[in-house]
């Protein structure tokens, strides 16, 4: 760890922001939440309310409005924020700034007494706040819904870490809301609200979210993985000192940098005290940039754990344009399958393939929708096509040319389209969000798909090197390999064998479906033969002893009995005669296969169904 510690202190930055020009955190009493469930259905149905009014005077989009949301969403939590995020995903609002803004948007909250901090680590720890560091500041540096973090230094390690506290009452909080959003779910279910949404799966998401994010083991396991992946690449992420960590305690090193969203305030407030600290640490944002985007789709593709919210609070800058990663308590993987699809997804998209793109699109989907998926097809193609071109665009806005832009448009034609949304691509859509919001600062001209390609040969590359390196290891397995061909041969047949058995127990099966069929058949013609029969026979009655059958037929039947033709008796009674023997024939033929369907067949053996 000292080689480490010793590399980090040299890519340590002159300080951009001081302390004192940050607005200081608020300080909040710890009081019980019994109102909650009052407090926070007031805040969506006035947020419903004044969306609604909004839209119907023609300004949805007003900043106003799309202010108002975001300090709602803050006021409410990380709960709700997360809800926010994921309904983001689904329609076509992710194109717009309020979506972008929406995915990364970070809970903020005030922070609660010191005496709740040191009761909470004394009682996680089991020993007094003193034993453990020689130096801790009462006043957080940051502070969310759920958790809020302090400057200290361990007394025996003689490090400055990022003490990580759980905010008191936050898991009770989020229980509270968790069983509200249940409950909102359930009144949507019953009046058949957005039914193609799968609200249990986005439920079910949400307790996952609650059991990572509120358990900081998880946090720390996630920190050491990334710190194992990111190994040898300039992307760093704080050592994690487990002996001090518990479920509401998480400590790491104190990585001391310039956040990038100080760098995005100070872009805009004074452009030219920001170009002097860069070249004073030697650091270009397009280099920065590019190690962001290589490193984040490196995470995904090759290593498949992922930072899944690294957002601007969360990147530091270094010295010679490293980057540290902070706040992992989020992170994500996919399915093996999953994981493939996106991969041969993007890959298609960079390679200009739109057809072969649209159809792995398909493949992503968890159902397809009755519509004519030609025609969803070419309206995807027809985005890809427009985005392809605005990508090479240089001076173009990096907004407009943004992957994140992109599957906005083409989240309006599936929602359109009735696509089910999948609500487990959210973690990694909202990857990609971040990504999109660090480039469009660091290098608004930066074309998207070049760096794609770049990503993947760079993949393949170190694929292959992969493999001659471990080509002696590998010679010795397929020398073993060769000893169990055999075996597994033998096992390959009897698998077959039994596969055969099966395959020919579905053949039958699908013969006893033909016969249900056929009996079903047979029995419908029979049904008819014996209606039309009984009407003819009420017709001869009617004709030949002059009975009149109109109040019991009625209007249209009687019309309908008057146009039979005039026939002879003899021809009646052929008629009769041909009627009974088809009805014979066909009911027989019903009864026939109905036997074999659920009977057994000549040899003896039974269906097996």
């Amino acid at each position: 760890m000292a080689k480490k510690d010793s590399l980090i202190s040299e890519l340590i930055p002159t300080r951009l922001i001081h302390p004192s020009e940050r607005l200081p955190i608020p300080s909040a009493k710890v009081r019980t939440k019994r109102f909650r469930f009052f407090f926070v259905s007031f805040q969506l149905f006035s947020l419903l309310l004044g969306n609604i009014w909004l839209r119907l005077r023609g300004r949805k989009n007003v900043p106003l409005g799309e202010e108002r949301i975001i300090k709602c969403l803050q006021c409410l939590g990380m709960l709700w924020i997360r809800v926010a995020q994921a309904l983001t995903m689904r329609g076509s609002l992710l194109s717009t700034s309020l979506g972008m803004r929406l995915l990364d948007l970070r809970d903020r909250g005030s922070a609660c007494g010191f005496e709740r901090v040191r009761e909470t680590i004394e009682g996680e720890l089991g020993r007094p706040l003193e034993e453990l560091f020689d130096r801790f500041e009462k006043t957080p540096f940051s502070a969310t819904t759920v958790s809020q973090l302090h400057r200290a230094r361990l007394r025996k390690e003689q490090v400055w870490t990022a003490v990580k506290v759980q905010q008191p009452l936050a898991e009770e909080i989020f229980n509270q809301d968790l069983k509200l959003f249940r409950r909102i779910i359930g009144v949507m279910k019953f009046f058949s609200i957005q039914t193609g949404m799968r609200w249990d799966q986005l439920f079910h998401e949400l307790k996952e979210i609650k059991i990572r994010e509120l358990n900081y083991y998880y946090e720390a396991a996630a920190l050491e993985t990334l710190e194992q992946n990111l190994e040898g690449q300039p992307m760093h992420v704080p050592r994690v000192f487990r002996r001090y960590c518990r479920k509401r305690i998480l400590v790491m090193e104190f990585i001391q940098g310039a956040l990038l969203s100080d760098i995005i305030a100070l872009q805009r407030e004074d452009p030219k005290r920001l170009e002097a600290w860069l070249q004073a640490n030697n650091i270009e944002p397009r280099k920065v940039a590019r190690r962001l985007f290589h490193s984040t789709y490196r995470q995904v593709f090759e290593h498949n754990f992922f930072h899944g919210d690294m957002h601007t609070s969360n990147i530091i800058l270094l010295r010679d344009s490293h980057i540290a990663v902070i706040e992992c308590r989020s992170a994500g993987s996919l399915e093996a399958e999953s994981l493939e699809k996106q991969k041969m997804f993007l890959r298609a998209l960079s390679e200009k393939e739109y057809v072969i793109a649209a159809e792995i699109y398909f493949l992503l989907a968890s159902r397809l929708p009755r519509v004519d998926l030609n025609t969803v097809k070419e309206r995807l193609m027809r985005i890809w096509r427009v985005w392809e071109a605005r990508v090479h665009i240089k001076h173009l806005p990096y907004e407009q040319k943004s992957l994140a832009f992109m599957t906005g448009q083409v989240n309006r034609v599936v929602h359109d389209s009735q696509f089910a949304p999948l609500w487990s691509f959210t973690r990694l859509t909202c990857a990609w969000v971040h990504l999109d919001n660090s480039l469009a600062v660091l290098d608004p001209e930066l074309n998207y798909l070049k760096q794609l390609k770049i990503c993947f040969r760079r993949a393949e590359q170190r694929e292959n090197f992969d493999k001659l390196r471990h080509l002696p290891s590998r010679l010795g397995s397929a020398m073993a390999a060769l000893h169990e061909v055999p075996k597994r041969t033998a096992e390959y047949t009897l698998f077959r064998e039994t596969l055969l058995r099966r395959q020919a127990q579905v053949v039958q099966g699908s013969a006893s479906k033909l016969e249900a069929v056929i009996a079903a058949g047979s029995g419908l013609i029979s049904f008819l033969l014996m209606v039309v029969g009984g009407f003819l026979l009420l017709v001869f009655l009617m004709r030949y002893l002059h009975i009149s059958l109109k109040p019991l037929l009625g209007h249209q039947l009687s019309w309908l009995a008057a146009r039979v033709p005039d026939m002879s008796l003899g021809v009646w009674l052929v008629f009769f005669a041909a009627f009974a023997f088809l009805y014979g024939f066909f009911h027989s033929q019903k009864k026939r296969f109905s036997r074999q369907e659920y009977g057994r067949h000549g040899n003896g053996t039974a269906v097996e169904r």
